[in-house]
């Protein structure tokens, strides 16, 4: 018997990748991990809560199992595993973030050759539009990309707020914040700080309901704008949580701009950005960084950057890089303020 775990081995996990993504996002859409969670099941019980083809859909978990996602237990019965635990709704994982990357980010990529031949945007080649216009036009996408930005936000924002010193900040704007998850998250370390949730109208959708959730509306103005025209004044804090790097450097410049233009002397700037590493190895880190930088080059017409790229980029906008604070997620707080007149 061939030794596993050979090259070609490896090769053919990484073809065959685009079918464990499906595979992946099905059990998502008929929330085969939630059902799991309480314990096995057979195909045949999952079908009549799902309803779907028995046979079918015990081909599908078979080929999860093969993936590790699922455990086949040999009695016609399979099994939730801590893998498939990250996918189920209930639970701050990975479940959005796979439903909205199976929308029009998933046909993209299989045009990414565009992007590296010609350093556009495969997306816009590919649909004639930038991702937030076609967002605009698809309620459904856009719940599926505001669930899976306040899903990430949740992830981030506790480890956020551990890393941070709020000391002395008593209003927060949060740009391009969408559902408000983030905000939410700082205002319950603040009891008595006070915040502005500025996005697109369809940004916004959700927020009023996570908000409320968390206890903290009545401390949050709501605004509707964008970035790109001015940003709301008054804060001690600007929060921009995974927005620069959805942009070029040109038009990251005008977002920057824009915030310093609404800053005080002694307000601060916070951009919540992954790091892209000089060096590149095998780690997970490395692996997510340079994923999430083709993914903004090929979905979204932005970049990752490293953190002498973001200093530069802050420096070119009237802003100076004050600290870089790395917190227990794969975000790092890059922290401004106004450059002297």
């Amino acid at each position: 018997m061939p030794e596993a775990n050979q090259p070609i081995d490896q090769a053919r996990r990484l073809v065959f990748g685009y079918r464990a993504f499906q595979l992946v996002v099905a059990a998502c859409e008929l929330k085969i991990p939630d059902l799991l969670a309480t314990g096995p099941r057979t195909a045949e019980e999952l079908a009549e809560v799902t309803q779907t083809h028995a046979p079918s859909l015990r081909a599908m978990l078979r080929g999860l199992a093969a993936w590790n996602v699922l455990v086949d237990q040999g009695d016609g019965t399979f099994a939730a595993t801590q893998l498939s635990d990250c996918f189920r709704s209930d639970v701050p994982g990975l479940r959005n973030l796979a439903l909205m990357l199976d929308d029009d980010g998933y046909a993209a990529w299989s045009n990414a050759l565009h992007t590296v031949r010609t350093g556009g945007s495969a997306f816009v080649d590919m649909f004639g539009m930038r991702t937030w216009e076609k967002l605009a036009q698809d309620p459904v996408a856009t719940a599926r990309f505001n669930a899976a930005m306040a899903e990430n936000s949740r992830r981030s924002a506790s480890a956020f707020v551990a890393a941070y010193d709020l000391a002395g900040v008593h209003s927060v704007v949060d740009v391009g914040g969408g559902s408000g998850a983030l905000l939410a998250v700082v205002l319950g370390a603040g009891p008595g700080t006070r915040g502005v949730l500025f996005d697109l109208p369809q940004g916004l959708v959700a927020a009023r309901a996570t908000l409320e959730e968390a206890g903290v509306l009545p401390r949050v103005t709501l605004v509707e704008g964008s970035f790109f025209d001015s940003v709301p004044t008054g804060g001690d804090l600007y929060l921009l949580k995974w927005i620069i790097h959805d942009w070029s450097d040109d038009e990251a410049l005008v977002i920057l701009a824009n915030c310093r233009q609404s800053m005080s002397s002694t307000a601060r700037l916070v951009l919540l950005e992954r790091s892209l590493p000089q060096h590149v190895d095998d780690s997970p880190a490395s692996l997510d960084a340079t994923m999430a930088d083709l993914h903004m080059r090929v979905v979204l017409g932005g970049r990752e950057r490293t953190s002498d790229e973001y200093r530069d980029l802050l420096t070119r906008a009237g802003l100076r890089l004050t600290r870089v604070v790395p917190t227990a997620s794969n975000l790092a707080i890059y922290e401004a303020a106004r450059s002297e007149d």
